[in-house]
Order: C-alpha cells, then sequence, then structure tokens
C-alpha cells in the first residue's frame, strides 16, 4: 500500500510528507486550474509533479473541487452548463493520466460535511468534528438543491457515462468520495450516496475497471454497517480505487470523529481485510483530531498507527 496525505505542495508540507516516511500524496486539482475551473492545465500539473518528485514523493490521487462554483458544480445541480463542466472533467482527466497520475477523486453531493460541529470531543479534549443529524436536518433548504432521487442518479449517469470512457482512454481511475455525512437529505439536497446500496449501484450504472470509490472508512462506519464486510465487498471486485483510513465513534444520526485507534472499527482487522482483498493503492488518514490545537500532530499520529497496522500484518509500503 502506498501511505499517503493530502497536501498544499508547500516546503513545509513537502517536508513533512518526506520526514514522516509518506511516500504518495493526494492534491487539490483546483490549484491547476483557472479559478478552480475549467480543465486542468498540462504545464501546471507537470510542476507539481517535478516539485513532488524533488522530495522523493509522487503525486497518487487528484481531486477534483468540491466548494460551490468550481469545475463540475453545475453537474451536480443538472443544468445546462454541465455540457461544457463534462468535457472539462474529460480533459482533466486526460491531463491527469498523461502525467502518470493514477487515481481522479471527485463528490457528488453540494454540502459536503455541512452541520457538523467542531470542538474538543475526542480523546483528551483534543478538538474534532461531531454530527448530529437531529440538529441539522432542522436548517432551512436551499431552493437550489431540490431534486428527486431519480434526478440525482441522472446526474450521476450523465457524469459517469461521458467521464469513465475518458478515463479509460488515459489509464486512470475514477474514485467517489461517499456522502458525507451519509444522510438522506441535507439543507435540502437528496443524497443518494450515503449507503452501501447506492455505492453499489454508482458502480454498477458504468460497468468498468475504472469505475470505483475512495473507501472512506469513516463516512461507512458512520452509516452504521460492517466496515469489514464492506472493504471485502467493493475491495474484492477491485472497486477501491484509494483509501480515506479514519475511524469514528456512533453512526448517524449521531456520530463523532475519533482518534484512529479510538473508534468503533477494529483497524486491524481493516487493514487485515484490505491486504485480503489485494489492495495495493494509496491509503492515508482523513479528518485526524486536532492535537494542542495542532491537526498535524494528529495525522503524524494516523501515519505511524497505519505504518505500524501494515508493518503487523505483512503489507509492504510501496
Amino acid at each position: 500500500m502506498k501511505l499517503t496525505i493530502h497536501s498544499d505542495l508547500s516546503e513545509e508540507s513537502l517536508t513533512y510528507a518526506r520526514q514522516l516516511g509518506v511516500t504518495h500524496l493526494k492534491v487539490d486539482g483546483g490549484r491547476f486550474m483557472e479559478g478552480r475551473r475549467g480543465p486542468v492545465q498540462r504545464e501546471k500539473l507537470m510542476e507539481a509533479v517535478r516539485l513532488a518528485g524533488s522530495y522523493g514523493l509522487k503525486i497518487g490521487v487528484v481531486l477534483l473541487p468540491q466548494d460551490p462554483g468550481s469545475q463540475h458544480w453545475n453537474i451536480r445541480l443538472g443544468r445546462p452548463e454541465r455540457e461544457t463542466e463534462v468535457e472539462d472533467v474529460c480533459s482533466s482527466v486526460e491531463v491527469i493520466g498523461k502525467a502518470g497520475i493514477p487515481v481522479v477523486e471527485y463528490v457528488f453531493n453540494l454540502t459536503a460535511i455541512w452541520g457538523s460541529e467542531f470542538g474538543p470531543f475526542a480523546r483528551g479534549g483534543a478538538r474534532t468534528r461531531r454530527f448530529d443529524y437531529e440538529v441539522a436536518k432542522q436548517a432551512p433548504a436551499e431552493p437550489a438543491f431540490r431534486a428527486s432521487e431519480d434526478e440525482i442518479w441522472e446526474r450521476i449517469e450523465f457524469f459517469l457515462r461521458r467521464v469513465v470512457p475518458a478515463a479509460e482512454l488515459a489509464g486512470v481511475k475514477l474514485a467517489c468520495h461517499p456522502d458525507d455525512p451519509p444522510v438522506p437529505s441535507l439543507r435540502g439536497e437528496t443524497r443518494v450516496l450515503g449507503t452501501i446500496e447506492g455505492l453499489k449501484r454508482l458502480i454498477e450504472i458504468v460497468p468498468s475497471e475504472v469505475n470505483g470509490i475512495n473507501f472512506c472508512q469513516g463516512t461507512v462506519a458512520e452509516m452504521g454497517v460492517d466496515v469489514i464486510e464492506a472493504i471485502k465487498y467493493f475491495g474484492s471486485r477491485g472497486k477501491i480505487h484509494h483509501v480515506h483510513f479514519r475511524n469514528v465513534k456512533g453512526s448517524v444520526p449521531r456520530f463523532t470523529e475519533s482518534f484512529v485507534d479510538d473508534g468503533d472499527v477494529d483497524m486491524l482487522e481493516a487493514i487485515r481485510a484490505y491486504k485480503e482483498v489485494g489492495y495495493t493503492g494509496t491509503i492515508m488518514p482523513d479528518h485526524a483530531p486536532g492535537v494542542l490545537g495542532d491537526h498535524r500532530l494528529g495525522h503524524a499520529f494516523a501515519l505511524g498507527y497505519i505504518k505500524a497496522l501494515m508493518k503487523a500484518v505483512g503489507v509492504p509500503e510501496e
């Protein structure tokens, strides 16, 4: 497996990664666009590849921008502008593939982790996130976000039918992040990728080796399902293309993110499951609690924990 962190490509971030034994990076694709829109520009991306390489690191994942008004925002809203946007995504995938980067991650919701609360909720008062659906769902709806399940699935299918062939040609795998929090509705938005059934439907819409998911363990745990069995289901089918290795306490309607060793999921069994299904891709901490107010310390703890688990079960670092 490839030990990975999300990096802003600053000197400090790259040095941090190198010192902690990280080998691969996830980077934000918006930094290689014009104002987080349009296609990824080859020159900007190749400069990032060269910069990472100068620190002995490789870029393993490019995350398409998620924020309002960014590259595939109108695809998610089902607006006419999606025709232009999907061409931008396809062009981006082509550029990313030519740069030798194997995975493109994306999300298909509009509200992300909205409704979450951040505070001293983890072990020892470390700062982390918690979510209470009973509170979050009282917020007024955003009118533009309203759509039926059928409409949301039509938008997802539109995206996949255009982007999957481009990814196949580019030799790039697609990794869709599940809806986090995995609730059926938030701010009026219908969210269909917050269940195992929804993720199964996603990978079946356009059958292809490149159509897969970012297996965010935290989000799957928030669903209240058996995380180990989910790893085995998607991993045995070759559909896990990236991993967020994190832990939580509780599940919808209320959960709290925890240190990697202090949640409900047996993380040793999780690593064993990835090994069992033959997963060799990128694996990274995500949403680590802040230690003394510094999330880098939380990520350092998680990285060391992941390295130890991998060594314990005989998974080689790549």
